[in-house]
């Protein structure tokens, strides 16, 4: 036997198709953990769950949670059907074999968000959208619904997966800075002294 022989093979790198599968896997794993102990985090701990949720009402949160699943099942159904076509399309390519989807307006704040959770759309209607947006918009909306901060231990992969399959980062991170941070409508300060109209010279005794 040659010492040629011995050599192991160089180990494969996965294919763009099973890298997905194996995220959005990993969101999936993650919602189902998160879903099951929001109650007691929203209680324990309830200005982290805001600053992931804009809200501690666990109600809505548990209803995103559940649009996020769904979006997640959704898009690992069309990766698994278009793992070939993505396998095969050069590196970034994000629709392969369709137009490139147009750019897309920027995401709803979060008030916007919370206020479209009592319509929430069908699991059927949720999946076609999915269908439709770019990989990196769909990963980007599981995020939104997931309450994904830039501290979450998959930040690092979701980000440069955003990028390169067609989403936008730069919604994604406005979107979780105004959540965190919400800056409240105020009036304008009045001014310490009220203008007045010129009255002539102020007399300061008997004239």
């Amino acid at each position: 036997m040659t010492a040629t022989a011995n050599v192991p093979d160089p180990p494969t790198q996965p294919s763009r198709s099973a890298r997905l599968v194996h995220l959005v896997r990993k969101l999936i794993d993650y919602g189902k953990e998160l879903a099951a102990s929001i109650r007691q985090r929203a209680f324990t701990d309830p200005g982290s769950v805001i600053s992931c949720f804009g809200t501690a009402d666990v109600a809505q949160i548990l209803a995103r949670i559940s649009r996020g699943l769904h979006r997640a099942n959704a898009l690992e159904a069309r990766l698994l059907h278009n793992a070939g076509r993505l396998d095969a399309a050069p590196r970034g390519a994000s629709s392969p074999g369709r137009p490139r989807a147009p750019r897309q307006a920027a995401a709803p704040s979060a008030d916007e968000a919370d206020a479209r959770i009592t319509h929430l759309p069908t699991p059927e209607q949720i999946a076609a959208k999915v269908r439709r947006q770019p990989i990196g918009a769909g990963i980007a909306d599981i995020c939104r619904d997931l309450g994904i901060m830039p501290s979450h231990p998959l930040w690092r992969e979701l980000q440069a997966v955003i990028i390169s399959e067609g989403g936008s980062l730069a919604n994604l991170v406005k979107n979780i800075l105004d959540q965190a941070f919400p800056i409240e409508a105020t009036t304008p300060p009045r001014s310490l002294t009220p203008p007045t109209r010129f009255l002539g010279p102020v007399r300061t005794g008997p004239s």
